[in-house]
Order: C-alpha cells, then sequence, then structure tokens
C-alpha cells in the first residue's frame, strides 16, 4: 500500500491532515477534513481558510459532539505556534460549537504549553505521538479505505477540477465541503435531500470516467452526510415524545431561509390584507376561501416517512450510533473504490447485520421519495457478503460492481 507521503500530489500539510483524519476515524469519530471557510464567511474575513479537521461523535444516547483539529507540520519561525492555534482554535469552537479541539505540530512543546491549551480546550500531539496513535490504532493496513483514505483525498481535487466546469456541481461540491457543517441538522439534511434529488435526475455513462467518478463522490459525501445528520436528529427524538417530536419535525421541515414562524406572521398579514380586497370587490366565499393561507409554510413531500424513519433509527438508538462511521466507509468503499469491504474493517466497525437492515431503511427512503439512480440504490441495497458480516477473512478485498455491472 502507497502511503501517502508518496502519492504525486499531496502536499506536505494535506498528508499530515489525512493521517490524523485517519487516526480520528479509528478513534471513533465521522471525520472530514478540509472544511472550507471562505465560501461560508467571505474570501477577505480571515487568513484562514479551511478547518483542518473537523469531526462529530455520537455516544450510545445519539448525543452529538463536534471536534476539530488543526494540522502544522512547518517549523519555520512564520508558522504559529502550539499556543497561537490553541486560542485561534478557542474561537472557532465557539463559532461552530465544537466542545474540544485538538492542535498537531511538528514543535516541541513543553508541559506548561500543553496545560495552557488544555484550559482552552485544546490537547496538543507531536507528530512522533501521531506515529504513536497509529501504531496504537493499527493503522497501517488500514490506511488508505473509506473517506479518509489518500485516494479519496486526491480524487477530492479531481472532483473539484471537473465541478467547476458547471456552476450547478460546483455550488454542490462546496456546499458538501463547506456550507453544510455550519447549519442546524435539520436544514442541512433537508439540502442536502434536496442536492441528491436534482443529481439524481441523471447519471453519466461510466464511459465519461471523470463525470462518473465525480458522480460516484457527490452521492457517497451527500448520503454520508443524509446518515449523520439523521442519526442527530434521532439522537434529538429521543428526548421527547413523538407526538412533540413530529410537530418539531413539521416546523423545521417547512422552514426555509426564513424561519417557519415569521413566514406564518407574514401570511396571517397577507390574509388579512387580501381578504379587505376581495371583501370589497364583493368576490364569492369559495374564492376568499380559497385564498386564505396561501403563502403558509408546508411541509415537503417526503416529511411523513422521513419522520418516520427517524423515529425507527431512535428507537435504536446504540446501534445508529455507529451508522454514520458504518454507512462512510460502506458507500465510499463500494460506490466510489467500487470494492467490497475488507474483513477486518467490517470486524472493527462493528459491520453485521443490523448495519445492513439499517442501510436498506435509509436505502428503502431515498428510493422511495427520489429518483436514486440504480448504482446508488444497489450500493444501499445489495447484501454484504457473509464473510464481512460475520469478520471471516477471505483474503485481499474482492471487486465489486464492475463496470459490467454498472
Amino acid at each position: 500500500m502507497q502511503h501517502a507521503a508518496t502519492i504525486p500530489g499531496l502536499d506536505p500539510g494535506a498528508k499530515a491532515e489525512v493521517r490524523v483524519a485517519q487516526a480520528w476515524f479509528w478513534d471513533g469519530y465521522f471525520v472530514r477534513r478540509g472544511v472550507d471557510l471562505t465560501h461560508k464567511f467571505g474570501s477577505d474575513s480571515a487568513t484562514i481558510t479551511d478547518l483542518d479537521v473537523l469531526a462529530v461523535s455520537l455516544d450510545a444516547a445519539l448525543r452529538a459532539h463536534k471536534h476539530i483539529g488543526e494540522v502544522k507540520t512547518g517549523k519555520s519561525n512564520n508558522t504559529p505556534r502550539p499556543l497561537d492555534r490553541a486560542l485561534w482554535l478557542r474561537g472557532v469552537r465557539e463559532l461552530i460549537g465544537a466542545e474540544s479541539g485538538e492542535i498537531t505540530t511538528a514543535f516541541r512543546t513543553s508541559v506548561g504549553v500543553r496545560d495552557a491549551c488544555r484550559r482552552l480546550g485544546v490537547s496538543v500531539q507531536h507528530m512522533d505521538d501521531l506515529a504513536a496513535r497509529e501504531q496504537r490504532l493499527g493503522i497501517a493496513d488500514l490506511a488508505d479505505i473509506g473517506s479518509n483514505g489518500e485516494t479519496v483525498a486526491l480524487l477530492k481535487k479531481d472532483v473539484l477540477a471537473f465541478a467547476k466546469q458547471e456552476p450547478t456541481l460546483e455550488r454542490a461540491y462546496w456546499f458538501l465541503t463547506s456550507e453544510v457543517w455550519f447549519l442546524g441538522p435539520f436544514d442541512a439534511l433537508k439540502r442536502t435531500l434536496g442536492l441528491i434529488r436534482e443529481l439524481g435526475k441523471s447519471w453519466p455513462d461510466e464511459s465519461h470516467a471523470q463525470e462518473a467518478r465525480a458522480a460516484r463522490w457527490f452521492f457517497a459525501e451527500g448520503i454520508a452526510l443524509i446518515t449523520l445528520n439523521l442519526a442527530v436528529i434521532a439522537g434529538q427524538a429521543n428526548t421527547m415524545d413523538s407526538v412533540g417530536f413530529r410537530a418539531i419535525a413539521a416546523d423545521r421541515l417547512s422552514s426555509g431561509d426564513v424561519p417557519s414562524y415569521a413566514v406564518r406572521k407574514l401570511s396571517e398579514r397577507f390574509d388579512e390584507y387580501l381578504g379587505k380586497i376581495l371583501n370589497s370587490l364583493d368576490a364569492p366565499a369559495d374564492i376568499r376561501a380559497t385564498a386564505s393561507g396561501a403563502f403558509l409554510p408546508t411541509e415537503p413531500g417526503y416529511a411523513e416517512p422521513l419522520v418516520e424513519l427517524i423515529q425507527r433509527l431512535s428507537s435504536e438508538a446504540s446501534l445508529t450510533a455507529l451508522l454514520p462511521r458504518q454507512l462512510d466507509v460502506i458507500l465510499f468503499e463500494r460506490l466510489v473504490r467500487r470494492r467490497e469491504l475488507n474483513p477486518e474493517i467490517s470486524r472493527r466497525l462493528g459491520i453485521g447485520r443490523d448495519t445492513e437492515r439499517l442501510m436498506r431503511l435509509i436505502g428503502a427512503f431515498l428510493r422511495g421519495q427520489f429518483a436514486l439512480p440504480s448504482v446508488v440504490e444497489k450500493v444501499l441495497t445489495s447484501p454484504l457478503s457473509e464473510g464481512h458480516l460475520t469478520g471471516e477473512s477471505k483474503g485481499s478485498q474482492i471487486a465489486l460492481f464492475d463496470e459490467v455491472d454498472l
């Protein structure tokens, strides 16, 4: 297996970020690297362009916790020192609601500096600490899997280059790698579902290799984020009764850029204004009744099955807590890398029949509400092989979904 340090196209900073992201993933986090800030706040808002590593952990009760990481491998005089980064991370944590931060650095830090950083809610690891962590986690044999491996790090660069040729795709790319992370879970879910709906209207021919690779990445990334936000919302559902949750869900799903309560207030004012006009014209009662409430916010057509899916996931909280990381790997291995899972991956992530069952629930919802491409549907509904479910090793990874199958 080729290590990130030897793969052309990855600069030293990106190589280190990949290693940190992989370490976080195997420590139990749903992880993304390079979360862009400029498309959210503007290119002139700060000198920092992105979050090196952003992660979400879910406990057994589906309580979500955000964490951020900063990776600095340089040692020049201009390179920010760990305490400088910790002070900066404290502000970023407040901005995005992260509970803790981590700095990976090439500088040796004193006990005093580490303690000061810890008081700011930030831990510090030297590159040697990272190497020891990788050894503890046994990453060497699983370094290039799922969304956080070296191959996908390079693929993202290719996807962006391709997406820049089409404004709609470029907006979709920046939504998935930037804006979605700054939305509440309902808004993030609703808008990502809308993106999947639009992308599902067409699927490129596999002979158009670059376009097909981009399509696979878009669907894998989109559905992985849908799964994460489903799990987070399922955790919220577990804190209230079903009637209360359905009311909250209806309100959140009917909201747009303007909150639903504000739209309702505007709708009431408009009804009052329009009613006076219709009365002055002596309009028939049926016309006046039809006009009333025309501007009230409405739920999307998929609201009811979505709420049912969330409640089913919430009823199996301990299993659902594992699902975002499990499905993240399954999607990127099957759909993007076009291969089956290594049995060791399945064993370490606890991928089994329950994973398969919950994955099919999500696949059934997406298939029932949107024009899901058959390629993607197959990934979500095809059984995981018996060996991968039981953890029995049958050699190296098996080719899956070859060009003919898809």
